[in-house]
C-alpha cells in the first residue's frame, strides 16, 4: 500500500508511506530555498518518489491534510479579504457563539461552499500528476495531527489521551481525542477564536517579529524576563485566556477581541513594558492555561499516557512541564510536530481507508527521511563549486576521527553526512556542530554563521551514556529529537556550557545513541574520547533565515558565505 500525504499550506510538505512505514518526507523549502514554503509541493512529491525510487503510477491514495486547503498567501499584519471580513464581523457577535465549538461544523461547512474551487484545483494539481481524482481524499487539521502522533507513538498500545493544539487548522484550535485498538475517537475540540497559539503568534508580531516562524525566540527570551513589572502583564494576559470554569476540556478567549484585533488591544493594555517582560509573561500564562487544560482532560478521562502534536508542542519549555506533571505516566511528542507533521498523518489515514490495517503504521525511528549523496556526487560539487577557493581539501578514512579533532580545536563544522533529516531541528545529519566547551563559540557562531539574535541559547548532542550526568530528564522518557528543554545538573554548566540556555540552563537536548544514530553517536564518542565531554554544540546548518541545507552544493554555498572553519560531506574535509 503505498500512500503520499500533501500539506500545501505553511512549510508544505510532501510524505511517501508504504505499507506503513515512512520512505521519505520532504518540504519544499529544502529544494525552492525559500523557508516555510507554502503551496503545493510539487518538487517536494518528486523528491519523495525520486528517494523511494517509486513512480507516481503506484501510488494508490492521496491524502490532503486539511478540509480547507491553504488559500493565497499567509496575512497576519494585513490578512486577505476574506479574513478582514469575518474580523469585522465577529465585532458584533457575542462572544459565547465565538466560544461555542458547536460551531466549528457551520464554518466548516459555509468555508467549503466559499472556498470549494480551492479543492479543485489541488484535486486537478494532483490529476496532472498522473493520479486519478478518485484517489484523493481530504481530511481535517487536527485528524491529521491527531492521527500523526497516535500512529507512530511508541506508546501506542496503550490507551491513549491524543492531544493537539496549534494556531488553526479547519476552524479548529486544539482537540482531545481518545486512541484505542488502532481507532481515535475525538473527544473535545476548540473553536479557533479561543486559539491561544495564535495570541503567541500576534505578541511575537507584537514584538517586531515575524509570524508563524519566530515565536521561538520569544520563548527563548523569555527566561530573562525581570519580576519587576511582569505580574502587571501577566495579569493583562491572563485576562486574555483561561480555561473554562465550565468546560476542563475548552480553553476559551476572554479578551472580548478576535485575534486581528489584537494588535489595538496589546497596544492599549501594554503601555510601555518592556520587550523581555512581554515575552517572559506570555510563556507564563500559556504554560499555565496549556498545563492546566492538559490536567483536567487526565482528570476527566482518566488516560495518563499522552501523545502530542500541533505547532502549540514546538513550545519545549512547556513540554518538560507537560513531563513533570505527577498526573502524566507516559509521553510522546511528534517530532516538528508542527503542520509539516500533517502529511504523515494524512499518508496514514490514506492507507487506513484504503483498508491498511492501523495496527500496522510502524512507530517513529529516526527521522532521516531525505536525500543522501554519494562520495562521488560530493566530489563534483567540490570541483564545479570549490575550483578557484583557497582552500584544503581531503578525503578521510575516519572522518569522524577527524572532525572530532577539529571540534576540540575549537573549529566551527558545518556537517552534512547521510540522509538529510525532516523536520525544524537538526539532527547531526544537516548540522554545525562546535566545541560546547566555550561559551564564546556562541557568538562566533551568532556573528559569523547563523547572524541570529543575541539572545538565543543552541543546543547540545549528548552520548546516552552522559545523559543522566548532565540533564534531569526522567528515565523512561527518550530524547531524540529535541522536543524538550528540560533542566541539567552542574556537570553540564562546565562540560558543555555552549550548548545551554544561558541565563536558566536549561537544554533543548538531543540524546544520542548508537542504534539510532550510528555515525553521529561515533562523532561525539570521539570528541569524548579527546575531551572527557560527552556533548557536543548542534545548530541547524542554515544562514539565518534560509531553509537548512540539503545539497552538497547548499552546504558549499553556506560554507564560503559564512565564517564556519571546515565542512564535512560525507567523507570530505574542506578546510578554509
Amino acid at each position: 500500500m503505498l500512500t503520499l500525504g500533501i500539506h500545501d499550506g505553511h512549510t508544505a510538505t510532501a510524505c511517501l508511506m508504504e505499507n506503513g512505514k515512512v520512505l521519505a518526507c520532504v518540504s519544499e523549502e529544502r529544494l525552492v530555498r525559500d523557508k516555510e514554503r507554502s503551496g503545493f509541493p510539487l518538487q517536494a512529491i518528486h523528491e519523495c518518489m525520486r528517494i523511494a525510487d517509486r513512480s507516481l503510477e503506484q501510488v494508490e491514495q492521496v491524502g490532503f491534510s486539511s478540509l480547507m486547503p491553504q488559500i493565497g498567501a499567509q496575512g497576519w499584519a494585513e490578512p486577505p479579504w476574506y479574513k478582514r471580513a469575518f474580523g469585522v464581523a465577529t465585532r458584533f457577535v457575542p462572544a459565547s457563539i465565538l466560544q461555542n465549538p458547536k460551531n466549528i461544523g457551520r464554518v466548516q461547512g459555509l468555508s467549503g461552499k466559499l472556498f470549494g474551487s480551492r479543492r479543485d484545483a489541488l484535486i486537478k494539481d494532483v490529476t496532472n500528476l498522473g493520479i486519478s481524482a478518485d484517489k484523493v481524499r481530504f481530511y481535517e487539521h487536527h485528524r491529521c495531527h491527531a492521527a500523526t502522533t497516535y500512529y507512530t507513538s511508541w506508546n501506542r498500545d496503550e490507551k491513549t489521551l491524543i492531544i493537539t493544539l496549534d494556531g488553526s487548522g479547519d476552524a479548529v484550535c486544539a482537540t482531545l481525542n481518545i486512541g484505542e485498538n488502532g481507532k481515535i475517537e475525538r473527544i473535545a475540540e476548540t473553536f479557533n477564536y479561543n486559539s491561544i497559539c495564535d495570541f503567541y503568534t500576534y505578541v511575537t508580531t507584537y514584538l517586531g517579529m515575524k509570524p508563524m516562524s519566530h515565536e521561538y525566540k520569544v520563548m527563548g527570551m523569555a527566561p530573562y524576563a525581570s519580576n519587576y513589572g511582569k505580574d502587571d502583564v501577566r495579569k493583562v494576559f491572563r485576562s486574555y485566556y483561561r480555561v473554562d470554569p465550565n468546560d476542563p476540556l475548552q480553553i476559551i478567549n476572554t479578551s472580548g477581541a478576535w485575534k486581528w484585533h489584537f494588535y489595538e488591544r496589546l497596544r492599549k493594555d501594554l503601555g510601555r513594558a518592556r520587550f523581555d517582560i512581554v515575552a517572559g509573561a506570555l510563556q507564563d500564562v500559556f504554560e499555565d492555561v496549556v498545563l492546566e487544560w492538559i490536567k483536567g482532560a487526565i482528570r476527566v478521562t482518566g488516560v495518563k499516557n499522552l501523545a502530542l502534536s500541533g505547532g502549540g508542542f514546538m513550545n519545549v519549555k512547556v513540554n518538560d512541564l507537560i513531563l513533570g506533571l505527577p498526573e502524566v505516566e507516559k509521553l510522546f511528542i511528534f517530532p516538528s510536530c508542527g503542520d509539516e507533521s500533517n502529511p504523515v498523518g494524512a499518508a496514514a489515514l490514506a492507507a487506513i481507508d484504503a483498508g491498511f490495517p492501523a495496527e500496522d503504521i510502524k512507530p517513529v525511528g529516526m527521522i532521516d527521511w531525505g536525500a543522501s549523496y554519494t562520495n562521488e556526487d560530493v566530489e563534483k560539487a567540490i570541483a564545479s563549486e570549490l575550483k578557484d577557493v583557497d582552500i584544503t581539501v581531503t578525503r578521510e578514512k575516519d572522518i569522524n576521527q577527524a572532525i572530532a579533532e577539529q571540534i576540540a580545536a575549537g573549529n566551527v563544522v558545518g556537517r552534512m553526512q547521510g540522509r538529510m533529516e525532516w523536520g525544524a531541528r537538526s539532527l547531526g545529519f544537516r548540522s554545525i556542530v562546535a566545541d560546547p566547551r566555550d561559551g564564546q563559540v556562541i557568538h562566533k557562531i551568532n556573528k559569523a554563521i547563523k547572524m541570529r539574535d543575541f539572545w538565543m541559547p543552541f543546543a547540545p548532542a549528548i552520548l546516552d551514556s552522559y545523559r543522566d550526568k548532565y540533564v534531569k530528564l526522567r528515565a523512561d522518557y527518550k530524547s531524540p529529537f529535541m522536543t524538550i528543554a528540560p533542566e541539567t545538573h552542574e556537570a553540564a554548566w562546565s562540560a558543555i556550557p555552549a550548548g545551554l540556555h544561558p541565563f536558566d540552563k536549561t537544554a533543548r537536548c538531543q540524546i544520542v545513541d548508537p542504534v539510532n544514530h550510528p555515525s553521529f553517536h561515533d562523532l561525539i564518542s570521539k570528541y569524548e574520547k579527546i575531551t572527557g565531554v560527552g556533548g557536543i554544540l548542534n545548530t541547524s546548518f542554515n544562514l539565518h533565515g534560509e531553509a537548512i541545507v540539503m545539497t552538497p552544493e547548499d552546504a558549499i554555498r553556506t560554507f564560503l558565505n559564512s565564517g564556519l572553519d571546515v565542512l564535512q560531506m560525507e567523507d570530505f574535509m574542506v578546510v578554509k
